[in-house]
């Protein structure tokens, strides 16, 4: 990986959403780990991973609200953009909730 995820500021903007991702999007996690994510984000009394959703929407409505590069260097994502990754991990984490919208 790019840098170990605890080196992200948790208090940057998206920074949840940033080492939440890096921990468990990054191709280089482990095996499992998209499958633990998708685990994980059930638990919605989570306080982490609620600041993840909250995190994850509010990007996808403004991703220019981003901080830098610092999602793809995070995550090296191969869909083109920051707007088609989010948008993507939305579909596949949250298959039951539409996308959302402004």
């Amino acid at each position: 990986m790019s840098r170990p995820f605890w080196n992200i500021d948790p208090d940057m903007p998206f920074g949840t959403l940033i080492s939440v991702s890096e921990i468990y999007c990054h191709p280089e996690a482990y095996d499992e780990a998209f499958d633990d994510l998708k685990q994980l984000v059930r638990r919605e009394s989570d306080e982490e991973i609620r600041t993840f959703k909250n995190e994850l929407r509010a990007a996808i409505l403004d991703p220019g609200r981003l901080p830098g590069d610092e999602l793809y260097r995070a995550v090296r994502y191969d869909d083109g953009s920051p707007e088609k990754f989010l948008r993507r991990l939305w579909r596949d984490l949250y298959p039951h909730e539409p996308l959302p919208e402004a």
